[in-house]
């Protein structure tokens, strides 16, 4: 159910510059008319992203992706549509009004159950029975400023929750959907815990970690929601939704392994930090710091566990392309204890001081590995030069080939540069050798194209198109061309920018952006008939060779007769289209 009129998403969508939008999260670069710049929607290391100031668009040419202001967002935070016009809004200063009871997702009454949890559990931090948590919060350096950035509460007693829960009207199910009770005993999950909420990418409360003060070895330091249709953890990188306008700006993203550790950064200034909540790097969470379009500085725990994680995640970011740097803090602590030990500005040279992940590769399979056996320090050699193949500049690889060589005898350079060598030599054949593309195909796809780029501007060109041919052979320009007819039915103009707001399908999205960003020619009409012909010439050949096989596989002599005079017809056909076209 729509949530706007057609004319606020139209106010929006004119009251928004692209350009601005899209450089908040892409660095983009003025290249003539348009603005280039690194597609977040792929492994993109080449700037293959152009966005028209003119047309309000964005298109990705390699990818394919592509569309306006709310397209972007909806992508890019991977929101609903309603959800982008309001980030839009906000974005370009436009007071939407809207009521607080404004429904735009089917989960907003779970985000409104947990925020009002959360605004309680801030509360009772404040009251007296919030007192030890307060002098817990003070013993550790967390100021009232990063209390208030982090919504961090107090969770009471099960009674008082109870009691909460009743008077708010939050029903069982309700409850137990968004994590804050047990399925089935109906307890509240958090009682007389430190609560810290946990939000997905797009800053909504999802659910929380939680903190005993209790010093007791049976109880749970940590306890942290369930899982819950709001709440997958592997899904999930804290504090993204603050970290990335930091993150831009600094030009990198602190990777923690706890919420604790990201609040224990910001105590030292440190906005653009973020944490996996202690998971294994998961395909979204990658995915989610790649979109940073920022280097990933890794800075978990230096315990075995925490340079296992550290030395997962480099295998995975690496297989990514993700760029990466190692924050060299084995033996130190973790970030909250070097704030509070030695403070801010040691904490500060610990963070910027990192290493590339060889380098780290190198030290930590030298301390998890047996180098004095021939096979394992083979294997080692093998790793550890792969990764410095991949991921080192030409200029650092012969000083780090050398220190290999040092620690294993082995000269692995010489691999790397047999392998360059072959690397080359295949690229060069490969640009050499001509690409096999279905040409008859391609050349109808290309004309129906030039048709549906006729058709986003002249009500008339749809409507002969649909009565001269009816269809079209791409799956793009097929589900595009439905959208076109749909909008001329109440309507003798098209706004192609309105068509993206009801777009569902990627691939006429991006093909929308492509037809936008062509010019027309100065002969539109011609352009228009020239195309319709030669879509009707590979429909007629399309007929023929058709009928041509049906020949082939008959025995029957009448029947030959027959298709041979429908043939004879389609030809005759053809060539009528190809004389007017010429003509």
């Amino acid at each position: 159910m729509p949530v706007f009129s057609e004319n606020t998403i139209n106010e929006v969508r004119a009251r928004t510059d692209i350009v601005d939008v899209i450089s908040q999260y892409v660095s983009l670069e003025k290249k003539g008319k348009e603005f280039k710049g690194v597609c977040p929607f792929h492994d993109d290391h080449d700037p293959s992203m152009s966005v028209s100031p003119d047309k309000q668009i964005f298109k990705c040419f390699v990818c394919g992706a592509g569309g306006n202001v709310f397209t972007f967002l909806q992508k890019i935070e991977q929101i609903t549509f309603p959800e982008a016009v309001t980030r839009a809004a906000a974005m370009a200063g436009i007071d939407l009004k809207l009521p607080r009871t404004t429904a735009v997702s089917p989960n907003q009454k779970a985000w409104n159950c947990l925020q009002s949890f959360t605004e309680y559990a801030r509360y009772f931090l404040d009251s007296q029975e919030g007192e030890e948590a307060r002098n817990y919060c003070r013993k550790r350096k967390i100021s009232e400023e990063l209390l208030q950035t982090f919504e961090i509460g107090w969770a009471p007693g099960q009674e008082r929750q109870v009691r909460f829960f009743q008077g708010k009207g939050w029903d069982r199910e309700m409850l137990v959907k968004t994590g804050l009770q047990q399925p089935e005993t109906g307890r509240p999950v958090f009682a007389d815990r430190l609560l810290i909420p946990i939000h997905d990418r797009a800053g909504h409360p999802v659910g929380y970690t939680a903190r005993t003060l209790q010093k007791n070895s049976e109880i749970p330091k940590y306890v942290n929601t369930p899982a819950t249709p709001l709440y997958v953890k592997g899904d999930l990188v804290f504090n993204y939704h603050r970290a990335k306008p930091a993150a831009r700006k600094a030009g990198r993203v602190i990777l923690a392994e706890g919420a604790m550790d990201v609040i224990g950064l910001a105590k030292a200034g440190i906005r653009e930090a973020v944490a996996n909540l202690g998971t294994a790097c998961t395909d979204t969470q990658l995915e989610l710091l790649r979109q940073l379009q920022v280097p990933v500085h890794v800075f978990y725990d230096s315990d075995q566990a925490g340079r296992k994680a550290a030395y997962q995640f480099g295998r995975r970011a690496m297989a990514a392309g993700i760029p990466f740097a190692m924050v060299a803090a084995r033996g130190l602590k973790d970030p909250d204890e070097i704030y509070l030990e030695k403070g801010a500005a040691v904490l500060r040279q610990v963070v910027d001081h990192t290493i590339s992940y060889p380098e780290f590769l190198m030290d930590y399979l030298e301390e998890t590995g047996n180098l004095e056996n021939y096979e394992e320090r083979l294997r080692y050699g093998e790793e550890v030069s792969q990764a410095a193949w991949k991921l080192l500049k030409d200029f650092e690889q012969p000083g780090f080939f050398q220190k290999l060589k040092n620690k294993t005898g082995f000269d692995f350079s010489v691999r790397a540069q047999s392998e360059t060598r072959q690397e080359t030599r295949q690229t060069t054949r490969r640009k050499s050798a001509r690409p096999m593309l279905p040409a008859v195909r391609e050349g109808r796809k290309r004309a129906e194209e030039a048709v549906l780029q006729m058709m986003l501007t002249s009500r008339a060109a749809a409507m002969r198109y649909r009565e001269e041919v009816g269809f079209f052979d791409d799956p793009a320009c097929h589900a595009l061309s439905l959208y076109v007819y749909d909008a001329y039915r109440s309507s003798e103009e098209l706004d192609p920018q309105s068509l993206f707001d009801v777009i569902e399908e990627e691939e006429a999205q991006g093909l929308l952006a492509d037809l936008m960003a062509r010019q027309l020619p100065e002969e539109a009409q011609a352009f228009f008939e020239d195309s319709l012909c030669a879509v009707k010439d590979h429909v007629l050949a399309g007929e023929i060779e058709s009928v041509n096989k049906r020949i082939q596989e008959t025995d029957d002599l009448e029947e030959k007769s027959r298709l041979a005079q429908e043939k004879m017809a389609l030809v005759i056909a053809r060539h009528q289209v190809r004389t007017r076209k010429e003509g």
